[in-house]
This record gives structure tokens, C-alpha cells and sequence, in this order.
């Protein structure tokens, strides 16, 4: 999946500091890098299913390890400033740099400060590549086909390639002589420093998931099925999908199949429509991050994109109105399924910033329009019932969320998906139920 914006992060709740979202969900990393890191990932949906499927593994070989012991966030931090230090030294040799250093400041504090550093870099580098290389490569020989960790390794030994393992040895053990100091600070700053840094984004990334491993482990969310051949009639299929952010959510089952692709979800305000399609709609794309989800059980085939038009306003900055808005949104949508892409397409009250009458007129072309592409998925949610009879008998689905009406407890919001048209006429019920109208005829009759 290469297609989001941000409107579609902000209405998933995937990047949103207003509210707690998924990157705060899912963030259990230890180091800023790692933590960068998973942000990218939930910028970056991914598009094949083996690369899901090689992220939905890690994940879970993550949850049985503890790779606690080699990440340090402020270690990190003091090696990404090592690593900033000048390219090249500033005399023509190493050597002659370093014995330049000795002869005229190597009573100076600048020089001491500098010193350690350069030191505690280089034996903390290379206890990073030990013990990536030994953890990743005992992965490896238990998982050879696993690409990310074959990856992983290449950048590994892109480093270890060239160095004397005995030399190597004295690094590890922190015992360096002024030699050893000088050959190593400028191998790992100068000559390898574009491979230190892919190993630190190793690490990175192992940080990143191994904080999704433990965020997630032992919660109700789990691994779905990709299915990238696109043989069967279901697109989507859920069971018992929830929301993420609710502490006691209702579950539902969702089923999307070919012909049945595009949903029309009635409902008035409070029903849960705005929920359920955050949720369908979060549980897609954790799907393309190779994340668990909040589901029992989840089988989608991929999408190019996805698209959400939940809590659109208006534009004060480029004087653009809230309906301004939604056509801008359409029409970029139709643009996108124009090109062939196979889109994810959740749309909630859509055409509200303009009047009830040409909402509908609105509404009833675009769903006419939608039904052609049907490698895509669209979820529309509307109070609009009076076009439920021109949509019915086509290939729209028609859902809505079941609402009790109760004399005595008042409106019971069961939060659970069924089939057909909502029929309630809420506003009315609501209205007598509390004698506006009594009350009002009475005030009148006095008068």
C-alpha cells in the first residue's frame, strides 16, 4: 500500500496528537532511533505479502526473546554524536592526526573528553555488532529463508568482512592501545561509517519491533491472512473486530465480498457508525503493516490505498467550505480509481455541507458510479434512508447499526452490526418521549 494522506492518518487515529493514537499503542521501544522508526513504519504500509509476512514473524519471534541488554538509549545517542564527529582527520595520515593530538594536547581537557570518547564508541560499537551477529545469526541458521533477517545479516557482515577477529577480540574487551584506537576510530568513522550506520538502523529496526512484540503480547490482537491472488469471493472477512481505543468494546463480524463490495451503513448520530468504520478501518491497515490486529481472526486481500473521510472541515486558511472539502476528496479518490488503483474507501456522513436534497442526488450518483470498480472496497455511512430504495436490489449492501427504543431507559445502542435500513426515527421519538411539543402547546394555550 503506497497510497495515504493525511487525512486518512488523522481519521484512523494513526498519527494524531490530539487523542492517543496507534504509534503511542503500539510504541514500546527503548531507543529515540527505534522510536523514529516505528513512526516510518505506520507512514509506510507495506505492499507485498511476503514482506508482511516476513514482519508478522519477527514480530512473533519477538514476543519469546529479550533484547533488552543491547538497547540503551542514551548509548545510542553518545554514537550517533561519535559518528557526527569530522569525516577525515585533519593532518594527512591517521597516524600523524593522532600523534599531533598526543604532542600538544594531551593534557588538555579537550583532549581527555574527546579521548573517552572516541574509546567508549568504539568498544560499544563493536559489543553491538558482536551481539547482533551472534543473535541474528542464530536466526538465521534456524530460518534461512527468513529475507529480512538474510538482510539484516548482509549489513552485519559488511562490517565484520575485513577486521581481524583478534583485533576484533581486544575491541570487545575494551582493551585498546593508542594503535588500535587510531586504526578503529577511523575504520568506524571514516572508512565504514555509511555501515555502522545500517547496523544502528538494525538495531533500530529490531528496537521498533521488538516494542511492537511487547505491546502487543498477550493482548487479544491477532496476526491476519494475506491473500495476494485474489481467488476467492471474500475481500475482507473479520471476526469479532473491536476497537482499539474503547475499554470495553462491542465486537463485530465483518464479511465484504466480490459483488457485495460497496456498503451503505444508515444510522442516526450515536450509533456507532464513525466507530465501526475506524475499526474496519484500522483493522485494514494494520493489516498492510504486518501488525497485529484488534480481531479474533482477519483474512483481506491487498489494496494499493486506502482513503478515509471521517471528521473533515473546513479549509479557513484557503477559504474552502466543509462541502468544498468533500468534492476535493472525491474527486482526488476518483482520480486514483481512474489510474486502476485498487482502493480501501471508508466515507462517513458524506455531501453533510450541503443541503438534505442534494446531499441525496449526490450520494445516489457517486454509489451508481462506485459500483463499476469492483477490485475496491467502499464503506459509506449516511442518515439518508430515502435512497435505500432506489440502491436496493443492486449489488449494495445495506447495514445498519441496531438501536432500542425504550419508554422507560430511552435509546439502547447495541453498537452490533445487521442487515437491511435503519427504520428508527430517532429525532421524533426523542422529541415526544420528552413533551417538547406538549410543553410548547401548553406555553401557547396560556398565552
Amino acid at each position: 500500500m503506497n497510497i495515504v494522506d493525511k487525512q486518512t492518518l488523522a481519521d484512523l487515529n494513526v498519527t494524531n496528537s490530539q487523542y492517543r493514537d496507534m504509534v503511542d499503542f503500539f510504541d514500546r521501544t527503548i531507543t529515540w532511533g527505534g522510536r523514529d522508526t516505528l513512526y516510518t513504519y505506520f507512514l509506510e504500509p507495506l505492499s507485498a505479502k511476503s514482506e508482511i509476512e516476513d514482519r508478522q514473524w519477527i514480530i512473533r519471534f519477538m514476543q519469546g526473546v529479550d533484547i533488552t541488554d543491547i538497547l540503551d538509549k542514551y548509548m545510542m545517542q553518545d554514537l550517533e554524536k561519535y559518528l557526527s564527529l569530522p569525516l577525515e582527520p585533519y593532518s594527512a595520515t591517521k597516524t600523524s592526526y593522532y600523534l599531533e593530538l598526543v604532542s600538544t594536547n594531551f593534557l588538555s581537557l579537550d583532549f581527555k573528553k574527546r579521548d573517552l570518547l572516541i574509546r567508549r564508541s568504539i568498544y560499544e560499537i563493536a559489543k553491538i555488532i558482536d551481539y547482533l551477529n551472534v543473535f541474528l545469526g542464530s536466526i538465521k541458521s534456524q530460518h534461512p529463508t527468513r529475507s529480512i533477517i538474510a538482510n539484516y545479516c548482509d549489513k552485519i557482515d559488511c562490517v565484520l568482512e575485513d577486521i581481524d577477529q583478534a583485533e576484533f577480540e581486544k575491541l570487545l574487551e575494551n582493551k585498546l592501545s593508542l594503535e588500535l584506537m587510531i586504526k578503529y576510530d577511523y575504520q568506524f568513522r571514516n572508512i565504514k561509517r555509511n555501515a555502522i550506520r545500517e547496523v544502528f538502523e538494525v538495531l533500530y529496526q529490531l528496537d521498533a519491533l521488538y516494542g511492537v512484540a511487547q505491546a502487543t503480547k498477550g493482548k487479544p490482537l491477532n496476526f491476519p491472512s494475506i491473500d495476494d491472488r485474489n481467488l476467492g469471493s471474500d475481500m475482507i472477512k473479520i471476526g469479532a473486530a473491536y476497537n482499539l481505543f474503547l475499554e470495553d468494546p462491542v465486537k463485530n463480524d465483518i464479511e465484504i465480498k466480490r459483488g457485495g463490495n460497496l456498503w451503505y451503513l444508515t444510522g442516526a448520530n450515536m450509533t456507532g457508525k464513525s466507530t465501526l468504520l475506524k475499526t474496519i478501518g484500522t483493522c485494514v491497515y494494520l493489516a498492510h503493516l504486518g501488525f497485529p490486529v484488534p480481531a479474533d481472526v482477519m483474512e483481506t486481500v491487498l489494496f494499493d490505498g486506502i482513503s478515509a473521510t471521517i471528521n473533515l472541515g473546513d479549509n479557513i486558511n484557503v477559504g474552502a467550505s466543509h462541502f468544498f472539502n468533500e468534492v476535493l476528496r472525491v474527486k482526488h479518490l476518483a482520480e486514483l480509481l481512474a489510474a486502476g488503483k485498487k482502493m480501501f474507501v471508508l466515507m462517513d456522513e458524506l455531501f453533510k455541507g450541503t443541503n438534505h436534497n442534494d446531499a441525496s442526488e449526490a450520494t445516489l450518483e457517486l454509489i451508481n458510479c462506485l459500483h463499476k470498480f469492483d477490485n475496491s472496497v467502499f464503506l459509506l455511512s449516511s442518515h439518508i434512508t430515502e435512497i435505500s430504495s432506489l440502491l436496493a436490489g443492486g449489488t449494495t449492501i445495506m447495514k445498519h447499526l441496531a438501536v432500542r427504543l425504550d419508554e422507560e431507559k430511552g435509546l439502547l445502542f447495541t453498537y452490533q452490526l445487521a442487515d437491511g435500513v435503519a427504520e428508527e426515527k430517532l429525532g421524533m421519538w426523542l422529541l415526544r418521549r420528552e413533551h417538547v411539543f406538549d410543553i410548547l402547546r401548553k406555553t401557547q394555550s396560556q398565552q
